[in-house]
């Protein structure tokens, strides 16, 4: 019940403090939002799982590998930025041609990310309820897409902007309440001395024992 409690005050703050003036007005904060949600969203869904399945309990350390590669990939893309910004643009019509060629690449893949997720969000938003098809699964996808749609249509940018900043607030609010359970979880293993473990060890040695015994006690004799 306490821990219940703990994981609900963590959702609420952590939402709360999203809303704050001083952190939603912040312009880094805004400039980090997007980023942020194809992270949480490639690290949750896709990296994650994956990591889990083919490195097992080294998966943590790949994924601090892969954030420090992506780190350096950033430095590099933050150096050119801030090149361009003090040359005030004056790189040689190359360098001009390349920003649009690049600037329009990287729109065609963030609509290839954009049906990619919402294909995933179509299979899991229903995957525990009775409409688990595909039919309902892609008609979930359609009508989030249209929705989308229709707000950059008939609104401004900031309009998408408010939603895709709700939903990263919704997302480390969760991560927020799971780490929250995560830890009480392991607080209460630790005080109790870790007994699932005690006997899973308690066991293996017992069966290790069993399956070498006689030999190592005819040995003796």
């Amino acid at each position: 019940m306490i821990q219940n409690i703990l994981i609900l005050i963590a959702v609420v703050a952590t939402i709360a403090l999203m809303w704050l003036p001083q952190v939603h007005g912040s312009d880094t904060w805004r400039a980090m939002t997007t980023p942020l949600a194809s992270i949480i969203g490639s690290g949750f869904l896709v990296l994650g799982p994956l990591l889990d399945a083919s490195y097992g309990q080294y998966a943590p350390l790949v994924m601090a590998g892969l954030c420090a590669g992506a780190y350096a990939l950033g430095s590099a893309v933050r150096y050119n930025i801030s090149t361009l910004h003090h040359r005030k643009g004056k790189l040689g019509e190359v360098a001009d041609w390349m920003e649009k060629a690049t600037s329009w690449m990287l729109g065609f893949a963030y609509i290839i990310s954009v049906a990619y997720y919402l294909n995933l969000f179509g299979a899991f938003g229903l995957s525990l309820s009775s409409l688990d098809n595909r039919f309902d699964a892609q008609l979930l996808t359609s009508a989030v897409f249209v929705l989308i749609l229709y707000v950059g249509r008939t609104r401004d940018f900031s309009s998408l902007e408010l939603m895709e900043y709700l939903s990263v607030s919704v997302k480390l609010a969760i991560i927020a309440g799971l780490l929250t359970g995560m830890a009480g979880f392991f607080t209460d293993k630790w005080q109790s001395g870790w007994p699932d473990l005690q006997c899973g060890h308690a066991n293996r040695l017992a069966g290790a024992d069993a399956g070498a015994g006689p030999d190592r006690h005819g040995a003796g004799v």
